[in-house]
């Protein structure tokens, strides 16, 4: 019999398994949440699940540190030396507060307090840690975790307001240590001692509403805010605490702010909304980083880039550099030279899709088009929306065209060079596209109509309506079959309708009344990949697959609790779907889930099966080899001819698949296939390569282990019993 071992590794801290089946590659870097510069000139970066360190130059990631959950928040002490990363749990309503040492990349220390925290402070001139919690605000050691005390006082009570704020930051330390500064959703800004723990007074705010976001100047004697929703900055004079002056930036909404290290300029991102078509509604965003004199709140300078909706600015500690934070983009900008140094956009941003042919991910925002190539996870292009918003898109069979919505065309885009081939032009508001399998025809719903556009005509569109002249809602999602034989549609008023292609015509057949059909945007209809008329069709509470007939359409089969996006495999007898936010196969003529290893956020797979997508919990695409997720074929009997004969369906080798969950708190299941029986042993490592625990299963017969009730389970504990931590 043969021994079976199994070694963990470690990555970012968190367990990890080496598997048999495990993703190929991943495409894009983690979504990144805030941006600061350290003294050395690197950056430091939190992304969704954890700490980057990131060289200015290349964008290259130097060094990865922390662990992060999904609802955490990260401040930044006024250096960027130090950071507390807010863990809030919603099952027991805690937050977990990690202070970490940048430079050093170590956990100094750490504590929970009962209640949602996403806002706290830094002492510059000391190891205080403030944070605002039960009308009080809590000074904590933060090299020891250690509660020092409570600053209490009298305080004006809590306006309501409307809106939402963006959780900037609204507690702040002057630079000597000896006040802190706190903006909330009162009548003013309180200043408080810190020595005594007492509100030393009020900066009065001639206009009420709640304060978005507090700066103070590098020599502590201005301080500037911004309200909820606000077009203006107000400034402060600290000392007196008398209001400087009020500036209303451009007509946009300010987004963030911050001083010069001189504190002489004021640099003020602001993002705004043009119409430029009302009638349409076809509108543009204009953002800029307003430059305002300190003294007098005049604006000196102003730049903007080609990307839009500005989020945040930050400055090097020299202020020759800037760090302009998008959605789809964080750009190092020179400010004395006023042009980009660096561009790091390798992050995906907006809706996602896999071309059909498998070798090609593409990520759509309102501004811009990322294309990656996928056998080697690089971003190949960067489309700009220029002038105008990008809306739906879609990817040919053969992958190399991209059909998309830009008011007021859609265009049909080279997948390989980005450029326009053709255009049509379109202006009947928001609308789902799709492109036939032959390539000949791009359809993009209308308005009252599906609109089918020649590509190689741009001039000769159909408009696509019921038989009846029956006007078809807006919400319609549609998509082609298999050599562009039919146009399904399922439309905003729960009807599935079809159309027939005749010559180079589709004349309506059919409308049915189907209770229930989803209308997100990202959701298509599901044809059966070998071209028979069978829809997968995503409803609000569950998945339907009908048939359809020349009178009738039968549903075969529902599917509770199952969502989209969903997809047939290419002999159309499997079909991937999304449930409880991981990949679930069905065999669904059989009726059968088919046991596979775990998949996270499952986004999409290619039409010939070999290639799939999802997302892992930092917001990147995790590609796999989709064939290893299904079963063996059917084993065909023959004639043996003197050889050996072999049983049908055993597995020809050893499998180790992955664990789950992962990442896990405590426990975790590791599943395992096995070609002969075999001593299965797993012995679990650190990274170090020291032994935590082996677990011998003793003899275990041939077969799959891979179900929860056969797979091999770790409670977390080493050998003496003893959680093991991350």
């Amino acid at each position: 019999m043969k021994m079976l071992s199994i070694l963990f590794l470690t990555i970012l801290s968190i367990p990890c398994v080496v598997f048999a089946i495990e993703p190929v590659g991943t495409i894009g870097q983690p979504w990144p949440n805030a941006h600061a510069f350290l003294p050395n000139g690197f950056i430091v970066r939190a992304v969704n699940t954890h700490i980057q360190i990131v060289h200015p130059g290349t964008g290259a990631v130097v060094e990865e540190f922390g662990e992060r959950a999904y609802l955490s928040g990260v401040v930044l002490s006024p250096t960027a030396e130090h950071l507390a990363i807010l863990d809030f749990l919603p099952d027991s309503r805690t937050t977990t507060v990690t202070i970490w040492d940048v430079n050093t990349r170590q956990q100094i220390s750490q504590w929970e307090m009962p209640a949602r925290i996403d806002t706290g402070a830094f002492n510059p001139k000391g190891g205080q840690f403030a944070i605002p919690f039960n009308n009080e605000i809590h000074l904590w050691n933060r090299q020891t975790g250690e509660l020092i005390g409570t600053m209490t006082d009298e305080r004006r009570p809590v306006e309501p307001y409307s809106g939402a704020a963006r959780r900037g930051n609204r507690i702040v330390f002057s630079p000597d240590g000896r006040h802190l500064i706190v903006g909330s959703r009162r009548a003013d800004i309180e200043l408080w001692n810190v020595e005594t723990r007492r509100l030393e007074g009020h900066f009065e705010k001639p206009y009420g509403s709640a304060i978005d976001t507090v700066v103070i100047s590098p020599d502590g004697t201005t301080i500037a805010t911004i309200e909820i929703g606000a077009n203006s900055v107000h400034l402060w004079d600290v000392e007196t605490r008398q209001l400087l002056w009020r500036e209303r930036i451009g007509i946009g909404i300010v987004t963030s702010f911050t001083f010069s290290p001189d504190s002489q300029h004021l640099y003020v991102t602001t993002t705004q909304r043009l119409y430029v078509a009302a009638a349409t509604g076809w509108v543009r965003w204009d953002d800029w980083v307003s430059v305002l004199d300190v003294k007098s709140g005049k604006q000196i300078d102003a730049f903007e880039t080609e990307f839009r909706l500005l989020e945040t600015i930050t400055l090097s500690p020299d202020g020759k550099t800037a760090l302009l934070h998008y959605p789809d983009a964080v750009v190092l900008w020179d400010i004395e030279a006023k042009q980009k140094r660096n561009v790091f956009a390798d992050f995906v941003s907006g809706p996602t899709a896999l071309s059909p042919d498998g070798q090609t991910v593409v990520s759509s925002s309102s501004a811009f088009v990322k294309i990656w190539d996928v056998p080697s996870r690089q971003l190949r292009q960067l489309i700009s929306a220029e002038d105008g918003l990008f809306r739906e898109f879609a990817i040919s069979v053969d992958g190399k065209k991209l059909a998309i919505g830009r008011d007021p065309w859609i265009e049909v885009r080279n997948v390989r060079t980005g450029e326009v081939e053709t255009q049509f032009r379109y202006s009947y508001g928001y609308s789902d596209i799709a492109i036939s399998s032959s390539g000949k025809w791009v359809a993009a719903c209308g308005y009252n109509a599906v609109f089918i556009f020649d590509v190689a005509n741009p001039e000769k569109v159909q408009r696509a309506t019921r038989a009846e002249g029956l006007d078809i809602n807006l919400g319609s999602h549609f998509w082609f079959s298999k050599n562009d034989e039919y146009l399904a549609a399922s439309s905003g008023d729960d009807e599935l309708l079809l159309w027939k292609r005749e010559d180079d015509t589709f004349v309506f057949q059919r409308a049915w009344s189907i209770t229930g059909l989803y209308r997100s945007n990202d959701t298509n209809l599901t044809f059966r990949a070998d071209g028979s008329i069978v829809l997968a069709l995503p409803g609000r509470e569950h998945l339907q697959i009908w048939k359809l007939t020349p009178h009738s359409p039968q549903l075969v089969l529902t599917l509770d609790d199952v969502d989209h996006p969903a997809h047939f495999s290419p002999d159309g007898r499997y079909l991937f779907v999304n449930k409880d936010d991981h990949l679930q196969i069905w065999d669904w003529q059989a009726n059968t889930v088919i046991d596979h290893p775990p998949v996270p956020e499952y986004r999409g797979i290619s039409r010939d099966g070999s290639v799939l997508i999802s997302f892992d919990n930092a917001s990147r695409i995790q590609v796999w080899d989709a064939r290893q997720l299904l079963p063996l074929p059917e084993p065909v009997a023959v004639e043996p001819r003197g050889k050996h004969i072999v049983p049908f369906g055993e597995i020809k080798r050893n499998q180790l698949l992955q664990n789950y969950p992962n990442p896990f708190n405590p426990e975790t299941w590791i599943p395992f296939r096995l070609a002969t029986e075999s001593r299965v042993t797993i012995r679990i490592y650190t990274p170090t390569g020291q032994l935590i625990r082996a677990l011998s299963l003793d003899t275990v017969p041939a077969g799959d282990y891979s179900s929860q009730s056969k797979a091999a389970y770790w409670d977390g504990r080493n050998e003496m019993g003893e959680l093991v931590s991350s």
